[in-house]
């Protein structure tokens, strides 16, 4: 976890005890999300973008970063609740190694529990809801993998006691197929037979294809693709949350 993200743990994870008395800005399947959640998390998240609440003029632009900082709660909410509903479990140490980080970064235990009580926190407190952020982050990081990682599936299928012509046949049709598609995946198997056929297994290539002379910028390419690929991905996991769940949002209204 990112020292940043560990800082929005103090401005915006509150304890349910404060939460439930705090008007709502958000319900994410009945659970909630504070007004007060919301306003300590806005701040961080103007400031992470070099902004201030004072220095917003427009309150159209105020409205619209509100929302956005409110998305990136529910967002939150969401991955947690998946990861809750799958099981995932986060390894105690691990869970012990941020809070520890944390504690060094604001500068020793006296600051950092000065800190934890000035966000509503105990450290008993603290520690499990950086277990909660650290589920949300694993969950994301599963979901995104299993969005980008879709394999496609060919098969010619041939009888289990076809005789050697016919089986040749068949493979030769499917690496003929092969040849079709392993330009523009990214990973194509050989041709494995089973009982019902020749089959093959690729992974697409979704990106469109990028105009470079040679192996001039290759290395450059790769790497825009790779983050043209993450970024579709979280969104995509992100949007098939959103419309997977109930979301009431009232601070919009």
């Amino acid at each position: 976890m990112k020292l940043k993200n560990l800082w929005w743990l103090l401005a915006c994870w509150l304890p349910m005890a404060f939460a439930n008395t705090e008007p709502v800005a958000a319900r994410v399947n009945g659970e909630v999300i504070s007004e007060l959640r919301l306003e300590r998390f806005f701040v961080e998240y103007l400031e992470d973008r070099g902004r201030a609440v004072a220095s917003i003029r427009s309150p159209k632009a105020y409205r619209q970063l509100r929302q956005a900082a409110l998305d990136v709660l529910i967002d939150k909410e969401l991955l947690w609740q998946e990861a809750q509903k799958r099981g995932l479990k986060v390894d105690d140490q691990a869970v012990q190694r941020q809070v520890e980080q944390i504690r060094v970064a604001i500068g020793g235990s006296e600051r950092f529990v000065r800190r934890l009580q000035d966000a509503g926190f105990d450290e008993v407190s603290f520690t499990e809801y950086t277990r909660r952020e650290l589920a949300a982050q694993q969950m994301f990081a599963a979901l995104i993998r299993a969005n980008i990682l879709q394999a496609r599936h060919l098969l010619v299928r041939v009888a289990p006691d076809a005789d050697a012509a016919t089986d040749a046949a068949a493979r030769l049709r499917l690496m003929q197929m092969r040849a079709a598609v392993v330009d523009g995946a990214s990973f194509a198997s050989d041709a494995v037979r089973s009982p019902f056929g020749w089959h093959l297994i690729y992974l697409p290539n979704h990106l469109e294809a990028v105009d470079v002379p040679g192996l001039q910028g290759s290395g450059t390419v790769r790497v825009q693709r790779a983050r043209q690929q993450q970024a579709q991905a979280r969104r995509q996991v992100l949007a098939q949350l959103r419309a997977q769940n109930r979301i009431e949002r009232i601070d919009d209204d």
